[in-house]
């Protein structure tokens, strides 16, 4: 797969994750905001998960030899959180809401620990993935440098809304700062599906330490 194909991919997947986080307020689950997300938002989340694992790799791919091994460890990291954000805390919540008493609530009222805990490590993730990949970024200068800060910025932001809880403005919160996050994404896309000659590519480059 060229690295302008897994751009596009990358592109598809960010608009629909930034669209799901929109759908978050345009279609509320049952117990609203503050609860698990409806069916509508959790399948667009799977499917934008699953361009975003196709696609994240043109972030490594388009610099490599740039940004070395330590870019692809933060590159893994973001398709794992990922993997966790999108695709297994979506199933949950599906699950959740189709199958009433499939998933175990120890705690009663509030979410599941097989939520939680994806929750959780998935934010954690995208924390390290993303001050990884953008510091790699902004140094290799294949991207604009400010593709490099907002993944660099909005992931630490992201993990600074926990201090708001989980009401309504945590909500909005973390809704905006996952925003930002896949906007820059899809800019980054953008620029390998729609300027990818001029992103010098290195697949066959050995990275460097």
């Amino acid at each position: 797969m060229s690295v302008r194909l897994n751009g596009q991919f990358l592109l598809v997947g960010a608009i629909g994750a930034i669209l799901a986080s929109l759908l978050i307020f345009l279609i509320p689950g049952p117990d609203g905001l503050a609860g698990p997300g409806s069916i509508p938002t959790n399948i667009v989340f799977v499917i934008s998960g699953v361009f975003l694992l196709v696609g994240l790799p043109a972030l490594y791919r388009a610099q490599a030899r740039q940004i070395g091994r330590w870019g692809l460890a933060g590159v893994v990291l973001l398709c794992v959180a990922t993997i966790l954000l999108l695709l297994v805390l979506s199933f949950v919540q599906i699950l959740d809401l189709t199958v009433p008493g499939s998933i175990p609530h120890p705690g009663g009222e509030g979410p599941p620990p097989l939520a939680i805990i994806p929750m959780i490590l998935g934010v954690v993730l995208t924390v390290i993935g993303g001050v990884i990949v953008g510091i790699m970024t902004i140094r290799a200068r294949v991207f604009a440098a400010a593709i490099g800060w907002v993944i660099l910025v909005s992931p630490v932001l992201l993990l600074l809304t926990a201090l708001a809880g989980n009401g309504l403005l945590g909500v909005i919160l973390t809704s905006i700062c996952l925003g930002l996050f896949y906007v820059d994404l899809a800019w980054a896309g953008a620029t390998l599906s729609f300027r990818g000659n001029a992103t010098q590519v290195s697949e066959s480059s050995v990275p460097r330490n």
